[in-house]
Formats: C-alpha cells, sequence, structure tokens
C-alpha cells in the first residue's frame, strides 16, 4: 500500500528531475526553448507522447516520461492515479537573473502538478523557476548520446 508520504515524494522527484538542466531539446536545456509568445502550458500527465519533433511536444513527452518514471520508482500501480496535470504559466514581468553562470533576461515560470488518486484525493506541489530564453552563444550543449536521456 502507498502512502501519501510517497505520493508527496514522487511530485518532489518529478518537479526536480523536470526542471534541471537534464530535460534537454537537441542537447540545451528545454525549458529555455518554450515557445516566447505563449504564456502558460498544461500537460496531461497520462496522457499520449506526441510525435512531433518541437520544443513544446518534447516537454510534454518528457513530462510523461519522467512522471511515469518517478510512479514506478515509488511503487505505484500504473491505475493508481485518475488525474495527474502539470501546469506551467509564465511571468510575464523581465527580471535579470543569473543563468548558466551569466547575467540574462528571463521570466520566472511557476511548474505547479496537481495528482488525483483513484480514491479521490488530491495532492499538489509547485516550483518557480527563472528561465531565460535558450541562448546557443552562452549554454553548454549535451553530448549527443545524452539527448533526452
Amino acid at each position: 500500500m502507498t502512502t501519501r508520504r510517497a505520493m508527496k515524494g514522487v511530485l518532489h522527484n518529478f518537479l526536480e528531475t523536470y526542471i534541471s538542466r537534464y530535460s534537454d531539446y537537441r542537447g540545451y536545456w528545454l525549458l529555455g526553448q518554450l515557445p516566447s509568445h505563449q504564456n502558460e502550458w498544461t500537460i496531461d500527465l497520462l496522457g499520449v507522447s506526441p510525435d512531433q519533433d518541437t520544443a513544446e511536444n518534447s516537454a510534454r513527452f518528457v513530462a510523461i516520461r519522467r512522471f511515469g518514471e518517478q510512479l514506478k520508482k515509488c511503487g505505484f500501480a500504473p491505475d493508481s492515479v485518475r488525474e495527474a496535470t502539470l501546469r506551467m504559466t509564465r511571468d510575464p514581468q523581465v527580471i535579470k537573473a543569473l543563468q548558466a553562470g551569466h547575467v540574462a533576461d528571463g521570466h520566472m515560470i511557476l511548474f505547479c502538478i496537481r495528482v488525483v488518486m483513484r480514491n479521490g484525493h488530491v495532492r499538489e506541489d509547485n516550483r518557480k523557476v527563472f528561465v531565460a530564453p535558450h541562448d546557443p552563444e552562452v549554454e553548454s550543449r549535451r553530448r549527443e548520446a545524452d539527448w533526452g536521456a
């Protein structure tokens, strides 16, 4: 039997791995490549991964995969979750902050995950992260063998 504490760990670990540098698209940090004209995204974490090769679809693919991995690591059966949603909201205010060792203009993005368990219990967690637009001049690219890992 899984516990509330275990689901809390799933949500925490999912958010930490999702916002990490290891979430990439073509070797660069995925979050910096999200479309700049859009300020909100909603991802059904139990949905089907998209097949079109875009940064936004990669964000969906990585989220779905990482959520499934975290559920499995904590021993949750696939049908123990009735609903799981990740909502990302970009604050429109531009701020300067340190990213990849350089000061950059960017935005804070709020990542909120909400899970409804099969028994109806709701669990939520969130993180706020500074994200600057992708800049290959200052960012390091991962080895191609490690892309999407």
